[in-house]
């Protein structure tokens, strides 16, 4: 199957944003089934109309030059819909902080393989940078880039504009639709999902309290010092929370501040704590905390690839079951976890 790919910029009229003092901009990608193409699309594709800028940064990352321009993936900028896809469910997407939103290309190609739409939602000065149809070029601004790891009053400001820019993305994603009639016909705004990765998980949380169309959730390694989570608030929509390898106190002693790990824990025990009954906890191992994007694709890594397969399995066995209803099939999967690498946790992160 091909993939297709719409951008599109919302303006919230009623938003200023922190950062530019002007109207608050936020930045979608649709990616839905489309029609066959006979040539092939390279992965900096996703960077029109800028990519030099964009890849002179990545480039400055690290990323040899080369490798990334000869990247391929199956997607497709502006295609014709398949309008012989019906009854898509839409899936959100909320990146980790400072990745861009289509660096997620491994999983959104998989989901729309599996008949769902997906919008990935941009962080405009927060990603590291944001492409504008017109060919602005933002990088992520000073101030946010300098946050502390402690300084969680500025991590729940960023936390809240996050979830104002993803509740402006639902509030007019019929609106979105309806610019594409084919699009229109294919989507079922009944069934909506969302992904969120690291901050972006946080935010998809946050979400969750508000916004009752969403009827799954799952969150990727997500910020768990940042969420604030209890049986009285009251969210009901079934949760997927998949980690990375290294969940517990003792694995993660040496690896995070003793000042922030407290506050991790926490957040993780009291999520695990207050979830419904259809929520699953698991890690995957031999994971780290990028392994839910494209980052390590950038960068070649060694395995990448079956990780990832792992974790879209994973993923779209669990959207499937709760927005196609497509009775057991993540639970049916989860008997054959430790053939897939994958552990169930406890509250504190241990293995069961």
């Amino acid at each position: 199957m091909t993939v297709g790919r719409k951008v599109f910029v919302l303006k919230d009229e009623s938003r200023i944003d922190p950062i530019s003092k002007e109207t608050r901009e936020v930045l979608i990608s649709i990616y839905y089934p489309s029609n066959p193409v006979e040539h092939e699309s390279k992965y900096i594709s996703l960077f029109e109309p800028n990519i030099s800028s964009s890849i002179d940064m990545l480039s400055s990352m690290g990323v040899d030059k080369d490798y990334i321009h000869n990247l391929d993936t199956k997607i497709h900028n502006d295609e014709s819909v398949d309008i012989t896809a019906k009854n898509c469910p839409v899936i959100f997407v909320a990146p980790a902080f400072g990745v861009v939103r289509d660096m997620y290309s491994f999983c959104v190609e998989h989901l729309v393989e599996c008949g769902f739409v997906v919008i990935t939602i941009g962080a405009t000065h927060e990603s590291i940078f944001s492409i504008f149809p017109d060919g602005r070029f933002i990088q992520q601004s000073n101030e946010i880039s300098e946050i502390d790891s402690l300084d969680i009053h500025s991590w729940k400001q960023l936390l809240k504009l996050r979830v104002e820019d993803m509740s402006l993305v639902m509030k007019n994603v019929d609106k979105v639709l309806d610019s594409d009639q084919d699009l229109r016909a294919i989507v079922d705004v009944n069934e909506m999902g969302i992904i969120g990765h690291s901050l972006g998980g946080a935010a998809a949380y946050e979400l969750l309290k508000r916004e009752k169309r969403i009827k799954a959730s799952i969150l990727l390694d997500p910020s768990f010092h940042l969420i604030t989570a209890s049986k009285e608030e009251g969210v009901s929509a079934p949760l997927l929370v998949a980690r990375q390898e290294k969940c517990s106190f003792e694995e993660l002693e040496n690896e995070i501040s003793p000042d922030l790990l407290p506050l991790l824990l926490s957040g993780y025990e009291s999520l695990f704590n207050s979830s419904d009954l259809n929520s699953s906890f698991i890690k995957l191992n031999g994971a780290h905390h990028m392994t839910f994007s494209d980052i390590p694709i950038h960068y070649n890594e060694d395995g990448i690839e079956h990780k990832q397969s792992t974790i879209n399995k994973y993923i779209s066995a669990f959207l499937e079951e709760h927005l196609k209803k497509e009775d057991s099939k993540f639970h049916e999967l989860l008997k054959n976890k430790n053939n897939d690498g994958i552990d169930l946790l406890d509250s504190k992160g241990h293995v069961i």
